[in-house]
């Protein structure tokens, strides 16, 4: 492919912690409707509920046990904080935040781990699989079949492979208007670094 790396725009800025994406449901924490509002919403569908149900604390969640732990070297790119491994159970369909609003982590990943190149990629899944480690790919997390959820057989543990720091788009070839683009970017973001080539 031609028309690389100097032409090509830098990284897009990472969120500020004003954006952080709900680990239950769509959107970022700071962009929720209160919950007067979804009430007043929800008025309008016969046989909604006439309350809010509220959003469980990290801290009351009952996730599994962590059966696993990574080695020394891939500890930087690995997590097995509450937080991570809530937020990467499950995708967003409505069974899936219907799951999570009730505290149902029982499908929670024992580690989250968030590659920031490609050597990452290959020493995390080269560890796993000499482990017996299921990996399960967590592009944005916005799945609605379930694409972010293990339910494969029985392994020593599971890691969710967050690729949201892989988000740059590599190539750009003007001609057959191709492109090369990491796994983890999220649409707007790919649009803001494809806009100065013309592109869509």
């Amino acid at each position: 492919m031609a028309d690389r790396s100097s032409s090509l725009p830098p990284s897009p800025p990472r969120p500020d912690s004003a954006s952080v994406r709900s680990w239950w449901g769509w959107g970022a924490l700071d962009q929720a409707l209160p919950d007067a509002e979804c009430v007043s919403l929800a008025a309008l569908v016969p046989g909604a509920a006439e309350s809010a149900l509220p959003v469980p604390s990290i801290a009351s969640l009952a996730l599994p046990a962590v059966r696993v732990s990574a080695p020394a070297a891939l500890a930087h790119l690995v997590s097995s904080a509450p937080a991570d491994r809530a937020a990467h159970t499950y995708g967003k369909a409505f069974r899936d935040v219907v799951r999570a609003l009730y505290g149902d982590m029982a499908a929670a990943p024992d580690l989250v781990a968030r590659p920031r190149e490609e050597r990452d990629v290959v020493e995390l899944l080269d560890w796993a699989a000499g482990a017996d480690v299921a990996v399960v790919p967590y592009g944005a997390g916005s799945s609605v079949v379930g694409g972010v959820e293990y339910r494969a057989g029985e392994h020593s543990g599971v890691l969710s492979l967050d690729l949201s720091g892989l988000d740059r788009v590599q190539e750009i070839d003007r001609v057959s208007r191709a492109a090369r683009i990491q796994a983890g970017v999220l649409g707007p973001d790919l649009e803001a670094q494809l806009r100065p080539h013309g592109l869509t």
